[in-house]
């Protein structure tokens, strides 16, 4: 397990129009908890409903690292969307999100904890400049950085530094229009991508999110960043998209080995659209697709074209880590606006981003909008499905190491699943515009 603490990223299937920090929002919010156990369990796969006291059992694909049960649980008044969420402990967890809007007034921004694992959660005052949180990430148990958008297009962050008790807003950049993903290493070392007016640019705060300071930007055209993922205080990538006609995008994933201070593009499989998060882990070192001394040469000369290659350029170096595994999800569909029309996609790399594959998936899938990954091949991805109305979330768990992401276990839900981050395979929270799933188990 990487020293990451957290390795959820921005869930969203497609980016958050800004018009909808003012939309109103009649439903309440859910909590799904989902509690493992030691062995696999031969029942068949649960649809999850609303909340109760009663467990539901998962069956899960032979051979999965994967086992448990389905519990929901009432999430606190007036939550109605969580976004991101991310764990500490198997106990303790944190989500962003928004709350019900009432007579036309805006949806507000949100902060839930839970301190027994998901059974039970709470709100937590933040304040009233965070018009919406987008990621969460922390370095300890007390010290946590949540991002997004206050008023005036200008983005946010608030930090705590005693758990939750107390929200604080920490300087951003005045060039810096949002904040859309967010990562924290137990060295209090923590990475942001911010938006700009022309583009996308990483921020590095030493203190959790305390402070922020501009370290480098994006490569040109790069746009929508959201998910990162750092196995250290090096090595990062970050899902986004780039424009390549009238609301018409094609997905970017980018790569820095040097905290950020310089990004390279990095080839990934023909046909995808939106893509929308990433999770890394450090595997055992295989020599392939390492980085000489660690670091990217940078080209002195920029592409001339902002279209994402399907191959890498010759004018840019190659770029990979020895022994990271990557995992991406995305979807297909390739309209701003437009949902579930396109099919979901997963690409994996075993070389920390020199070469790329796609994985099968269940065709139901229109688009996974985050992932966690524990260990190789062992992740649990979210998103929602092409034909179900009301639009019905999935969950999808990897299955054995050997062809992991042919033998899945797929489980589906009442509502789209936004976020989801796991610690181990025995404790994992997902989230969704009206529910929340945690997983957790002994």
């Amino acid at each position: 397990m990487t020293s990451e603490l957290h390795l959820r990223q921005r869930p969203r299937a497609h980016p958050r129009p800004l018009p909808s920090l003012h939309r109103s929002f009649s439903s309440i919010g859910l909590i799904i908890l989902l509690t493992f156990g030691a062995t696999a369990c031969s029942k068949s796969p649960a649809v999850v409903g609303r909340p109760s006291t009663t467990q539901a059992t998962i069956a899960f694909a032979s051979g999965s690292p994967w086992s448990g049960s389905l519990l929901p649980v009432a999430a606190p008044t007036p939550v109605n969307s969580i976004v991101a969420v991310t764990c500490v402990t198997a106990s303790k967890c944190w989500g962003v999100g928004s709350t019900v809007g009432s007579g036309g007034a805006p949806n507000g921004a949100a902060v839930i904890a839970t301190t027994n694992g998901g059974k039970s959660w709470f709100n937590q005052s933040i304040p009233a400049t965070a018009g919406y949180l987008a990621d969460i990430a922390c370095s300890s148990q007390l010290q946590c950085v949540a991002v997004g958008q206050g008023q005036g297009n200008q983005g946010v962050s608030i930090f705590t530094t005693n758990g939750g008790a107390t929200w604080v807003q920490s300087p951003v950049p005045p060039a810096i229009t949002d904040m859309t993903a967010v990562s924290c290493n137990s060295d209090r070392r923590c990475m942001v991508i911010g938006a700009l007016i022309t583009g996308n640019a990483a921020l590095v705060s030493m203190s959790t999110g305390a402070t922020w300071n501009q370290v480098g930007t994006l490569p040109d055209g790069t746009v929508g960043a959201s998910g990162v993922s750092c196995i250290d205080d090096r090595h990062c990538w970050v899902t986004g998209h780039t424009a390549v006609g009238t609301g018409q995008v094609t997905g970017a994933l980018v790569g820095t080995s040097n905290g950020g201070i310089t990004w390279v593009s990095l080839p990934i499989p023909v046909g995808s659209g939106f893509l929308n998060a990433v999770s890394c882990v450090q595997g055992p070192a295989d020599s392939v697709g390492s980085l000489p001394g660690g670091q990217i040469t940078v080209p002195t000369t920029a592409p001339t074209t902002h279209a994402p290659p399907t191959t890498p350029p010759t004018s840019l170096p190659t770029f990979g880590v020895t022994g990271v595994r990557c995992t991406v999800v995305g979807t297909t569909a390739n309209t701003q606006g437009v949902a579930r029309t396109g099919h979901g996609l997963v690409f994996t790399t075993d070389n920390g981003g020199r070469t790329w594959a796609s994985q099968p998936i269940p065709a139901s899938i229109a688009g996974l909008s985050s992932v966690s990954c524990v260990a190789d091949y062992t992740c649990v991805t979210v998103g929602s499905t092409i034909t179900t109305s009301p639009a019905a979330g999935v969950l999808l768990f990897t299955g054995p190491i050997t062809k992991a992401w042919k033998h899945t276990t797929t489980i589906t839900s009442p509502e789209p699943l936004l976020g989801v981050t796991c610690i181990s395979t025995s404790h994992c929270v997902a989230v969704g515009e009206s529910i929340i799933e945690s997983l957790s188990g002994a």
